[in-house]
């Protein structure tokens, strides 16, 4: 499922072939450490996050290029842009599961091998890797 840009309402659509589901916020202890660890790197209070969400990626799914930020007036009355995308790896993976970064401006001077995916391959690409997590601004750059 995705946001739809017209109504704000979660759809079906090509562009996500995974599965997945939400984490309500704070539903115990675990969740409750993670999003308090996350406040703290994005020093983005808590209440201001987002349900985490679990994504699970089958052989050949992928999630297409997007953009994490809104423009239909519903997400933007109900919680506005999102500021930040913290990814959380939970696996390894041994080719492809990229997140790539299309108009990075690091993205030629990134050496690849054939390990990579073909998407990765055009642009800044970050490989998943069990244990790691990886934070983007999605409207400005944060300095941190």
């Amino acid at each position: 499922m995705v946001t739809d840009n017209e109504s704000g309402e979660a759809i079906e659509s090509e562009l996500r072939t995974s599965s997945g589901t939400f984490l309500n916020k704070a539903q115990d202890e675990v969740v409750a450490n993670v999003e308090a660890r996350i406040a703290a790197w994005t020093f983005i209070a808590e209440e201001n996050g987002e349900q985490i969400q679990i994504l699970r990626y089958e052989h050949g799914q992928k999630y297409e290029p997007h953009y994490d930020f809104f423009i239909d007036n519903v997400n933007q009355e109900f919680g506005g842009h999102r500021l930040a995308t913290v990814l959380m790896y939970l696996s390894d993976v041994k080719k492809g599961g990229e997140i790539f970064f299309p108009r990075s401006e690091a993205a030629e001077s990134q050496p690849k091998g054939d390990d990579w995916s073909d998407c990765a391959k055009y642009g800044y690409a970050v490989k998943p890797r069990k244990g790691n997590a990886l934070l983007f601004s999605s409207l400005h750059q944060l300095i941190l």
